[in-house]
């Protein structure tokens, strides 16, 4: 099986690429890096991928949209490019909202009110999100740091995957904060407002002292898929042969990155997208799907019936009339030979036998 997969990936790919070598551009933050070498070694040699680091989410996106870049790995966008188009979706980022010091905020206006905040790359989804609460709360002295090195944030508003054990050792006295209660979710919590704004978002709970020190206790938070984006020029074949290889390598990603073997992971738990599916990925997508004849096979089979009947009756009804046409016809030659017989006798019966003749013939025309 694993053998017909890859003869068919490469087959999709080398027939679908007019290029040498595929250009994939991911951003520096991990697990982006480590999932993208994972892709290249998967490409057949035939065709290759060259990965290409960024360090700016937005430079990347547009990259893609001009076509620069064949391929990307990005956290989903806010709002759809021209000419961006999705291949797959590979793996979760999740929200870390972290605060340093003893007061703690009790609500997101405080939070972010504290001091130097850490969102992300800029252009990234932290980053949009934290001008876009800003801006709701009615905050001017926002301050976003360039990079975490060059000064110590006061919060952490970053999406990436479960805290390493070294990174936890590089937090202490830092405290997670939750977008309200657990249990609040599905009843009005500000996580489910802010997915309404940003339908890229999802709510996410994470379980008591998943990152012990600094969250003893459940957090609701959010996440957002990263997804394998392609210009909409790209072959139809190539995408189909990208989706596939993007399908088949979900126990290697979730080997590197854990999260991305979650459920909602799955095809059917995709809830809003902002960008479009690429023809070839939404082929790919729609592979097992009932075809045209399977889906109105009934449909088709009555109608054939039908017709069969409606023929099967019409040469029914030609045969009957053609039938008692023979009918009358054989009645009026036996009444022709009937005066026939009287035409042999007297005068008088060979006149009365022409006038009949004459009224058959009469009766015939």
């Amino acid at each position: 099986m694993l053998c017909r997969t890859s003869l068919l990936l490469l087959g999709c790919l080398v027939s679908g690429l007019a290029q040498a070598q595929l250009l994939l551009g991911v951003h520096t933050d991990e697990p982006a890096p480590s999932v993208a070498e994972l892709l290249s070694r998967l490409v057949p040699e035939s065709v290759g991928m060259e990965v290409r680091p960024f360090t700016d989410a937005e430079q990347l996106a547009e990259a893609v949209a001009t076509g620069e870049l064949t391929l990307a790995l990005l956290e989903e966008p806010v709002s759809a490019r021209p000419g961006l188009t999705s291949i797959a979706e590979l793996y979760p980022s999740v929200l870390h909202i972290l605060y340093r010091g003893d007061q703690h905020p009790v609500s997101l206006g405080d939070l972010l009110s504290l001091g130097p905040i850490w969102a992300g790359a800029p252009g990234g989804i932290g980053d949009r999100l934290v001008r876009g609460l800003a801006e709701d709360y009615g905050l001017d002295e926002v301050r976003l740091l360039d990079d975490p090195w060059s000064e110590t944030p006061v919060v952490y508003f970053v999406f990436g995957g479960i805290l390493a054990r070294d990174a936890l050792s590089r937090l202490e006295g830092y405290h997670l904060y939750s977008l309200g209660e657990p249990a609040d979710l599905n009843h009005g919590s500000i996580a489910e407002g802010i997915v309404l704004r940003y339908p890229i978002l999802r709510p996410m709970v994470l379980p008591a002292d998943l990152s012990p020190g600094i969250g003893p206790q459940p957090a609701l938070t959010l996440s957002v898929n990263t997804v394998l984006v392609a210009h909409e020029d790209l072959n139809v074949n190539a995408a189909y042969g990208l989706a596939l290889l993007a399908d088949q390598q979900v126990s290697a990603i979730a080997a590197i990155y854990p999260l991305a073997g979650l459920p909602q992971m799955q095809p059917m738990a995709q809830a809003a997208r902002v960008l479009p599916w690429h023809d070839g990925a939404q082929r790919y997508r729609e592979r097992d799907q009932p075809g045209f004849l399977e889906r109105y096979a009934e449909t088709i089979g009555v109608t054939f019936t039908v017709l069969f009947a409606l023929g099967s009756l019409a040469v029914a009804l030609h045969r009957r009339r053609r039938q008692a046409r023979k009918d009358r016809l054989d009645s009026y030659y036996q009444r022709i030979l009937d005066c026939r017989e009287q035409l042999l006798g007297d005068l008088p019966g060979r006149e009365t036998a022409r006038q009949a003749v004459r009224g058959i013939q009469q009766e015939v025309f």
